[in-house]
């Protein structure tokens, strides 16, 4: 009788946990590893994108360390030398973090891998640089989940410091498109914002000028009917 065959391994699951989270919510089976890495090719792929974009981000968030006047107080009036600006904490904590994570994850490299050649500066561009260079050692490595999702929090804190703020909407009452009963909202800025885009419903329909010229007609003829 012949012997039987060895049973192949299973394959590994991606060590990330933002893979996992979304097989979670999505009732899925977790993603396999790509052949001989800890991540599977998206979380890999999402890894690499971060770090290219961590320099520009951390460039831009530099824009953000001082705050608006009116969020530092009234300045004083006096004779002395006036006040140093107000300096945002959140921007300060999301660029030091940044520097400090890149570091510890480029020092796990150096540590572990004999072909890492020179240490990179301490710099944004300069550590992103480096673990973009070794992300074939990184995403191989037992801790890959844990570099992915940590230098994966650093550029979403980045990206939430540098995106403009969205405009204020004014509520004007329910679509008009037939069987949408969602608000249709107006940036309270104007500008821009309502040129380029118009009165938008919260389910995504655009309304044309017919269509916000009907909507107030109709909120017109309401009020008329609740005043009477």
């Amino acid at each position: 009788m012949a012997d039987p065959t060895p049973s192949q391994p299973l394959p590994e699951r991606c060590a990330s946990n933002r893979c996992r989270r979304a097989a979670r919510s999505e009732g899925l089976r977790r993603r396999t590893a790509a052949p001989g890495a800890r991540l599977c090719g998206p979380c890999a792929r999402a890894l690499a994108a971060d770090l290219t974009a961590l320099p520009a981000l951390h460039h831009e968030s530099e824009q953000r360390l001082v705050l608006p006047a009116r969020q530092g107080g009234l300045a004083r009036v006096t004779g002395h030398r006036p006040d140093a600006p107000p300096v945002s904490d959140a921007a300060l904590d999301a660029r030091h973090d940044a520097v400090v994570r890149l570091a510890s994850w480029a020092r796990l490299v150096l540590d572990e891998d004999p072909a890492a050649g020179a240490p990179p500066e301490r710099t944004v561009p300069d550590l992103a640089a480096f673990l973009g260079r070794h992300i074939g050692f990184l995403t191989a490595h037992p801790a890959a989940g844990a570099a992915a999702d940590e230098i994966a929090r650093t550029a979403t804190a980045l990206r939430r410091l540098v995106a403009p703020p969205k405009p204020d909407l004014v509520p004007l009452g329910r679509c008009v498109e037939p069987d949408c009963d969602a608000e249709v909202s107006l940036p309270g800025r104007g500008g821009d914002e309502l040129v380029l885009r118009g009165p938008m419903c919260g389910a995504g329909h655009v309304l044309t000028p017919r269509q916000w010229l009907l909507m107030n007609h109709r909120q017109s003829t309401l009020e008329t009917k609740e005043s009477a």
